[in-house]
């Protein structure tokens, strides 16, 4: 029974490369899977990869840094919502991209504390995106501003 032999050889090599695949898998796959926690995306869970250039388009995630506070720098996921040569109208306290309504700037947190709003009316510059949540909460460039493209870290895919 010839077959029956090399069967027995072959199978320690097929449960080594499974193991082996699983492991690297293990070891990759954490660093390139973003997980939000937030109401701020439509989406929970994303898969992460860099960037090959640094030209991105409305409707791109990106994962990118941002300085929350003087102390405090954070990694945010948001949506680009408008992108460079694009029209961005701030109207009231009301966003708009080329006439796509993009939300409405809240006065206060949840504690009453009163937040900034970015105030701009023109062409978005060129290297600038203005990035917003899907959330009406969501704390994303209605408050910070533009974020340059040389900041964003990964570009996200929805999974889930």
């Amino acid at each position: 029974m010839p077959g029956k032999s090399s069967h027995k050889r072959s199978t320690p090599w097929k449960i080594i490369a499974i193991m082996t695949a699983a492991l690297v898998m293990g070891l990759w796959l954490p660093g390139h899977i973003s997980v939000t926690l937030t109401p701020s995306l439509g989406y929970r869970v994303f898969f992460l990869i860099s960037p090959k250039s640094r030209t991105f388009k409305q409707g791109d995630y990106l994962l990118f840094h941002q300085q929350l506070d003087e102390a405090k720098t954070d990694k945010l996921l948001k949506k680009v919502g408008c992108a460079a040569v694009h029209r961005l109208t701030v109207n009231n306290g009301e966003y708009y991209c080329d006439e796509n309504y993009l939300g409405h700037a809240l006065t206060q947190d949840t504690q009453g504390k009163r937040l900034p709003q970015f105030i701009f009316n023109g062409l978005v510059p060129p290297g600038s995106l203005f990035m917003v949540g899907s959330h009406p909460r969501s704390y994303d460039s209605r408050y910070f501003g533009f974020i340059y493209a040389d900041s964003v870290l990964k570009k996200a895919y929805p999974l889930w």
